[in-house]
């Protein structure tokens, strides 16, 4: 695998990256759940044949518009239902599906901490403003093709001063997916 990516010319490395970059976002938005309640197996047979290109890739996405006179923002996040995926991770959380861990020392959370979160004044839902995600990336270069696996989510909320200003984000919790 190594050397396949050795034999690409440094102009053609530097187009494929920028590529990456600009096909992620809809990468992010074209996932989808499997159907007649079946689950979708955590990696493509595509994946498995393809070059990982990143085995751990880690960034930040705003997904909550924090000025409403920003409507770039506005439409990269129109198509984002970000309440539905906050609920849905919320909800797996209190039904024991999934397991929340402290963002900072991974120690595991139990649903009582979730529940205290939420009493918190300063939490809420609906300030969930940003989304950590840990991702494996992987490249098919005899199909041109790209998949990801999203390993972990980080969700972070939205922090105002006294003036009601934003002030950045704070960590709520991560979850680990697959």
């Amino acid at each position: 695998m190594k050397g396949a990516m050795q034999t690409i010319k440094p102009g053609i490395m530097s187009g494929l990256i920028f590529t990456l970059f600009i096909i992620t976002p809809f990468l992010l938005l074209s996932c989808g759940g499997g159907k007649g309640g079946q689950k979708e197996p955590a990696v493509s047979r595509a994946a498995i044949d393809a070059s990982v290109i990143a085995g751990t890739v880690i960034y930040d996405v705003i997904v909550r518009n924090p000025t409403a006179e920003d409507t770039w923002m506005e439409d990269c996040l129109r198509d984002l239902d970000r309440e539905g995926l906050v609920n849905m991770i919320f909800e797996a959380i209190y039904r024991e599906e999934l397991i929340a861990y402290d963002h900072l020392s991974h120690e595991p959370l139990t649903v009582a901490d979730i529940k205290n979160l939420e009493k918190d004044a300063e939490f809420s839902r609906d300030n969930v403003g940003k989304i950590q995600f840990s991702e494996e990336w992987y490249f098919d270069q005899d199909n041109l093709r790209m998949e990801k696996r999203v390993n972990s989510m980080s969700f972070g909320y939205e922090v105002f001063d006294l003036t009601g200003n934003l002030r950045g984000y704070k960590p709520a919790f991560m979850v680990i997916l697959n």
